[in-house]
């Protein structure tokens, strides 16, 4: 691996519903592994599907990616419809059709990867406030039923997930965007909180950290106690690690983004996500590539080729019929309806 390859670890934004020429020529000097897309990348159809194929055609093709989970986290809602959210779907035993009409979206949009679902427990206080309907529930075997699910109806649409957010929130008594949350030691409830990690995991090929605190007081994300040795040693895991967004309130206290990157990297996190300030990027890229062993960096692209090839082996496996938009919308519509008229 060139020392200028390392920006193939990362999975940055941009700001608008247009490639700004800028940005286009920080992308092709520095091409990254993938490129997330948010509601402000978002205008229609067939803007979104402008863009991605835009996107797509940059040096290294970079991976498209979405947080598109249905109910408080649906990035697509203003151009096809309001989905269900996952608690409703689990709550009503559809979370895999949740999945098929989620991989169906992004698949027709131009993404190969919804960063979904969540792992979470839904628990009374902050998950509650925080998390809310993006939980399936309070219980791991359920969770872990509904992930499972969701995962293979986006399977079927040729679309990756990643199941997040390692090693859990429902405890957290802070939003992450904002804020250190830390989770209280409890070695029962955290094997509760790792039980539906332990049975997706593998299936989805991706885990996404989070940045809480356990009792080192140090964000996951940037622990080699949490990234590595408890995900790597304990669980086994094998495939890709992504990082949450490095630009969240939680890590304020934990050096500049270019210091981040490198700590995140360091810790065990194979993808590094930089959401919103892509000026900065090329100084996160350089930061790695002089701040993190080389055979680090090696090992971290290895398992990003590896996802890679998973995603190909997917959409390759991934046989449907196409329909009209309009019919994904309606199906979107109805599923939703029904999680509000109780099922």
């Amino acid at each position: 691996m060139r020392p200028s390859s390392s920006s193939r670890l990362f999975g940055v934004g941009i700001a608008g519903a247009k490639l700004l020429a800028e940005e286009r020529d920080i992308l092709e000097r520095h091409p990254p592994r993938a490129v997330i897309l948010f509601r402000r990348n978002v205008e229609s159809s067939d803007q979104l599907r402008e863009l991605t194929g835009e996107i797509q055609r940059l040096p290294g093709r970079p991976l498209l990616c979405l947080d598109q989970e249905g109910g408080p986290v649906d990035r697509l809602r203003d151009i096809l419809s309001p989905s269900i959210s996952f608690r409703d779907a689990a709550r009503l035993g559809v979370a895999r059709l949740a999945g098929e009409l989620q991989g169906e979206a992004c698949e027709r949009l131009g993404f190969d990867v919804d960063l979904a679902p969540v792992l979470d427990r839904l628990l009374p206080g902050a998950s509650e406030r925080v998390l809310k309907d993006r939980c399936a529930s309070a219980d791991p075997d359920e969770i872990a039923t509904a992930a499972a699910d969701f995962l293979r109806g986006l399977a079927a649409r040729g679309v990756g997930g990643c199941v997040k957010h390692f090693p859990g929130l429902g405890r957290a008594d802070l939003d992450t965007h904002k804020d250190l949350p830390r989770i209280p030691n409890d070695p029962a409830e955290e094997e509760r909180d790792l039980a539906p990690f332990r049975a997706t995991m593998e299936e989805a090929r991706a885990v996404m950290v989070s940045h809480a605190a356990g009792s080192e007081g140090r964000p996951a994300s940037l622990s080699p106690e949490i990234a590595s040795k408890l995900l790597r040693e304990t669980l086994g895991f094998t495939g890709a690690v992504f990082s949450d967004d490095l630009e969240m309130g939680a890590l304020s206290a934990f050096g500049s983004l270019p210091e981040r990157c490198a700590q995140a990297c360091r810790a065990g996190c194979d993808l590094l996500f930089v959401c919103s300030r892509i000026g900065i990027y090329p100084d996160c890229v350089s930061a790695v590539e002089q701040e993190v062993p080389l055979e680090r960096r090696e090992e971290a692209a290895a398992r990003l080729d590896s996802y890679a090839h998973h995603l190909r082996d997917l959409r390759s496996a991934a046989k449907f019929a196409e329909r009209p938009l309009s019919a994904l919308v309606a199906d979107i519509t109805d599923l939703k309806s029904r999680a509000s008229s109780g099922g």
